[in-house]
């Protein structure tokens, strides 16, 4: 069994995921993003009242109105809250080390983040501004009443949570309306966070093959030094001794994060992804982080294991920091947190 000298947490569970390292892995139904038919009626592109609101709208891509709809990762909702009681830092930041990177000064500071995803509700007060791009190659709805679209702004809380410092740049990749599909939309936002100079990507998504696009997209976004952190899936059957796949998270280009829960002995998600592409596990069971009302939600899923993951290695990345020089690519990020940041569950 491998343990942090620090409270800083990473789980690794090897049996579920036999070539695992460290982090986290959930359970769930769905994350599918194959476009199915919709009717052509669509809902305003936004809800004027909140999403323009500090004054900074998302760069549209043009449209052609399509029809398609893709489903946005398929994650279970809980309860909205009013807020976290004392402004205390989740359960599952703090279990991922988030109140010891703050006190050792790592809190993403000059990094910058790129999710692709279903759209940020930059408004949240919670995100004090740190949202500070906003691509949208799709669009349609409101993201605070939208079924599912309030997906990207949990996953983008998270990472906040874990580097409070770091600029998030939102890319908006499922909505019922855009100019391209939604395959062509990821592999276009992975293209333009590279361009963009992001730092890290992360994509909650899942998908039942291999799209080209996307490869081609990830391959050059990893020579050019970008990190990705992909959710491993949520089609797990409970067992060990079967493989679901799923991509992004299975390219090679990408770390896999699968999802554990936040109990005694960190207990794999059943509805994980298990396969020997998964490279870690983070929380991903009951996850608070931020809801476009401007409250807080709980989540499941792989989507909510992949940003514990991905901001914990933004805060890593802080620029001045004591692991920036250590960082210079996947193979060192996954050396640094294998030697120093991983503890193995031994499942």
């Amino acid at each position: 069994m491998k343990i942090l000298a620090s409270s800083l947490a990473i789980a690794a569970t090897v049996a579920s995921f036999p070539f695992a390292a460290a982090f986290g892995i959930s359970s769930g139904r769905g994350l599918k993003v194959t476009p199915t038919s919709t009717s052509k009626t669509t809902t305003s592109l936004f809800d004027v009242s909140l999403e323009s609101r500090d004054g900074h709208p998302p760069i549209i891509i043009p449209t052609d109105a399509d029809s398609v709809e893709p489903t946005i990762p398929a994650v279970v909702t809980g309860k909205e809250a009013d807020g976290l009681i004392g402004n205390v830092l989740p359960l599952g930041i703090r279990l991922t080390g988030g109140e010891k990177l703050r006190e050792d000064g790592l809190t993403g500071k000059g990094v910058k983040v790129a999710v692709i995803d279903s759209g940020v509700a930059n408004w949240h007060p919670n995100f004090d501004r740190k949202v500070v791009e906003q691509v949208w190659f799709r669009r349609g709805g409101s993201l605070s009443s939208t079924p599912g679209a309030d997906h990207g702004t949990h996953v983008a809380g998270t990472i906040h949570m874990m580097a409070p410092e770091a600029e998030i740049y939102d890319y908006r990749v499922f909505g019922s309306q855009g100019k391209v599909g939604v395959n062509r939309a990821i592999a276009m936002a992975i293209d333009e966070a590279v361009d963009m100079g992001c730092d890290v990507i992360n994509m909650s998504i899942q998908y039942g093959a291999a799209d080209f696009s996307w490869n081609q997209a990830m391959r050059r976004a990893k020579k050019e030094g970008v990190l990705i952190v992909a959710a491993a899936g949520n089609s797990g059957d409970g067992s060990i001794t079967t493989n679901e796949n799923s991509w992004p998270a299975n390219f090679e280009s990408a770390i896999s994060v699968g999802a554990i829960s936040k109990q005694d002995n960190l207990p794999t998600a059943s509805f994980s992804n298990t396969n020997d592409q998964v490279d870690y596990a983070g929380v991903g069971v009951n996850v608070i982080s931020y809801s476009p009302k401007g409250s807080f939600v709980g989540k499941n899923g792989t989507s909510m294991a992949s940003p514990h993951v991905c901001g914990f290695i933004a805060a890593l990345m802080t620029k001045g920091g004591m692991y920036e020089d250590s960082i210079t690519g996947d193979a060192s990020l996954r050396a640094l947190l294998n030697d120093k940041f991983c503890i193995d569950i031994g499942r």
